[in-house]
């Protein structure tokens, strides 16, 4: 009989650089984030599951009842100053913020994949020359992480808890 030697080493566990924040494509070469510890969940609905409701800004969609919460969707390229998704679409990727007790539904175009950066990463737009930004998107942007990549366009770091204490006016 052999002997079965088991040897136990203790692994290295590497420190994860940045803080985790989930991408959500707003468009073509247009990329947001979000810090990952606002993010409940993220799905896919189909646009009857929508509550349309009179006399609201143009960017929310409608109210959305998912695992006994009730919260609103909102159309977050529209409401950043880029091309609103499409109204017709049979269905809608979301982002379910929790902010607090509060749920907010971020309607995109696709949910990406996690990323991270640390806080030093983001760089506030007055420090970017040439860059050109959307008065909309001001109020709701953190800053700008440079994105490494075949495309030279930065990575728009948003402020959740702006966006969710965002006072919707028509």
């Amino acid at each position: 009989m052999s002997s079965l030697t088991i040897e136990l080493r203790e692994e290295q566990t590497q420190a994860i650089a940045g803080l985790p924040h989930l991408s959500l494509n707003l468009g073509q070469d247009i990329v947001a984030a979000v810090q990952l510890k606002f993010v409940r969940e993220t799905l896919v609905l189909a646009a009857e599951r929508f509550t349309q409701m009179p006399n609201v800004h143009p960017c929310l969609m409608g109210l959305v009842e998912h695992r006994s919460n009730v919260f609103w969707v909102l159309d977050l390229p529209q409401l950043l100053g880029f091309t609103p998704l499409e109204s017709s679409a049979i269905e809608t990727h979301i982002a379910v913020l929790q902010i607090g007790d509060a749920f907010l539904g971020l309607g995109v175009y696709r949910i990406g994949r996690v990323v991270r950066f640390s806080e030093t990463e983001i760089v506030s737009p007055q420090e970017l020359p040439k860059t050109n930004i959307l008065i909309e998107t001001v109020p709701f942007l953190r800053g700008w992480v440079a994105q490494s990549g075949e495309t030279s366009e930065h990575l728009h770091v948003l402020d959740a808890e702006a966006i969710a204490s965002h006072k919707f006016a028509l």
